[in-house]
């Protein structure tokens, strides 16, 4: 067996329905999903400075892959999350090539089952790190303990990163039996909330595309929101609509309406039997009762109605997840400082070099 790691700098470089097959047969999630690939480079959430797709092949059989962005780490990481668990400062421009974006909670390399690849394309991307001169280079987002043994066997150093939130809906009949299994707090807040929601004129419901101008409506109230969380550009409106637009069929919305206003919602991925929760967008100014808690309730019944298996939920926010009846599951980082192949002069930080087209590595 001789595994060749393939290089590609843009997703159309990606032979179509090679990678189709190949995602298929991989089982990965939605985030490797073409569409989400797609929109990823297209209209990236977080600015990247250069994309990079690393394709393995054993004896011309495609059956690795791994998606690495080079990103200023203060853009990467606007929570602060890296520089409090893994010592990785962006205070000074630093720069890093790390897998996939910091929107995806689920980083790995993707592959089909029985191949030893991983570990040479985590080779192959600290080979490329040095080679172009970034300060940092890992996978962020790992949940899988394969993933994390295939990175400490590439001596990338693991640390508890943050925690994801998820709900098993598999044991759960209907939306009233998942309301009794919250915590004491999350069932009185749900009760009393939908009360006040069947008391007004509110409407909720969960939208498939094609999307109108509701979409926009509602990633303006998501980057409204995470502004008020101290993250004003971690979800901008005009990209995360273009996003949601390319990710097709990929991509639901929730919307709650009042008076033919827009007051809150969620965007949401639909992928087999997982409902990810992905961004919230909330004006509590505008009604009477809590769109977040309605919202929720609607992506809970909406799930359980389509046989939906596990409802995610993203990260952080953590009290208000636990009340819901969200559990954590623990994600991690697998990073390493970049050693440069062309030593800096004195005083110098290594600077992405110049850009790579499709080569082997």
């Amino acid at each position: 067996m001789s595994i060749e790691v393939e290089l590609r700098q843009s997703i159309d470089a990606v032979e179509e329905e090679e990678y189709q097959a190949f995602f298929r047969a991989s089982g990965a999630s939605f985030f490797y999903d073409r569409r989400f690939l797609c929109a990823a480079e297209r209209s990236p959430l977080l600015p990247v400075n250069a994309t990079y797709y690393f394709l393995a092949r054993d004896e011309g059989r495609l059956v690795a892959f791994l998606p690495a962005y080079v990103q200023a780490v203060d853009s990467v990481d606007p929570f602060g999350l890296l520089a409090r668990t893994a010592g990785i400062a962006g205070d000074r421009g630093q720069q890093a090539l790390f897998s996939h974006v910091m929107h995806c909670f689920d980083s790995k390399v993707v592959c089909v089952p029985g191949t030893s690849a991983p570990r040479v394309v985590v080779a192959a991307l600290k080979r490329l790190a040095s080679d172009i001169g970034v300060h940092y280079v890992g996978l962020l987002n790992v949940a899988e303990a394969d993933a994390l043994r295939t990175a400490a066997g590439e001596q990338l150093m693991i640390r508890h990163l943050v925690d994801r939130y998820y709900l098993d809906l598999t044991r759960l009949g209907s939306f009233d039996e998942l309301v009794q299994t919250l915590p004491k707090e999350g069932r009185h807040e749900m009760t009393r909330q939908l009360r006040k929601f069947d008391a007004s004129d509110g409407t909720v419901a969960v939208i498939g595309p094609p999307f109108d101008h509701r979409l926009e409506a509602l990633t303006s109230l998501c980057q409204q929101t995470t502004a008020r969380n101290g993250t004003p550009k971690y979800f901008p409106a005009d990209a995360l609509a273009r996003f949601v637009r390319i990710c097709g069929d990929l991509a639901r919305i929730v919307l709650v309406e009042e008076e033919g206003a827009v007051v809150g919602g969620l965007v949401c991925f639909l992928d087999r039997g997982v409902f990810c929760i992905w961004s919230a967008g909330m004006r509590y100014d505008l009604a009477a009762y809590s769109p977040y808690t309605v919202s929720f309730a609607c992506a809970y019944r909406w799930a359980l109605a389509q046989g939906i298996e596990t409802i995610e939920a993203g990260r952080l926010n953590e009290r208000i997840k636990v009340r819901l009846g969200l559990k954590p599951l623990p994600l991690y980082s697998a990073t390493s400082e970049v050693v440069c192949a062309t030593p800096s002069l004195p005083n110098e930080g290594c600077s992405p070099g110049a850009s790579h087209g499709t080569a082997s590595l």
